[in-house]
């Protein structure tokens, strides 16, 4: 049988693999298999197919056929899993995004603060302009008052 690109792309790689498996053991005639069975110096069980000695005993293992209907529970379960991870990812890349605008909303924000703050404090005389577009000066108390405003409106803006 031959899949598709498409059709083998959708597969995750998990189930692929556990899908194949289940093929593969329910195709061929599970027979059992004799293996070499060791104990090497640390204390861990080898199992292979030749032995660490020419007089090295056989050992005998029996493979039950899996349940295809389990084989499919777990390749769907398989499925339901990364797609909730890719979910996850996707949800933290928004999130990620989203800080990272706020973060220079923020900062052009506390610039702007400064910016403004310094240029009013370097000035010799304040003013505004009236409706005709005029200069009005400010006294020095009116100055002084919209330096401090300049400069709470920074420490708020930047933090410190």
């Amino acid at each position: 049988m031959r899949l598709s690109r498409a059709a083998f792309g959708s597969l995750t790689r998990g189930a692929t693999i556990v899908a194949l498996l289940a093929f593969g053991c329910a195709a061929a005639s599970l027979h059992a298999q004799e293996v070499y069975k060791s104990v090497d110096a640390d204390g861990h069980v080898v199992y292979s197919d030749r032995g660490a000695t020419k007089g090295a005993p056989k050992t005998s293992l029996h493979f039950n056929e899996p349940d295809p209907a389990e084989v499919a529970r777990l390749a769907h379960e398989q499925e339901l899993l990364k797609a909730d991870d890719l979910a996850r990812s996707r949800q933290e890349a928004m999130e990620d995004k989203s800080r990272a605008t706020q973060q220079k909303k923020k900062q052009a924000a506390c610039e702007s603060a400064r910016t403004r703050y310094y240029q009013m404090k370097d000035a010799a005389r304040l003013f505004k302009r009236d409706a005709d577009g005029s200069r009005v000066y400010m006294s020095d108390e009116d100055a002084d008052a919209m330096r401090q405003q300049a400069r709470q409106a920074m420490s708020a803006a930047c933090g410190a």
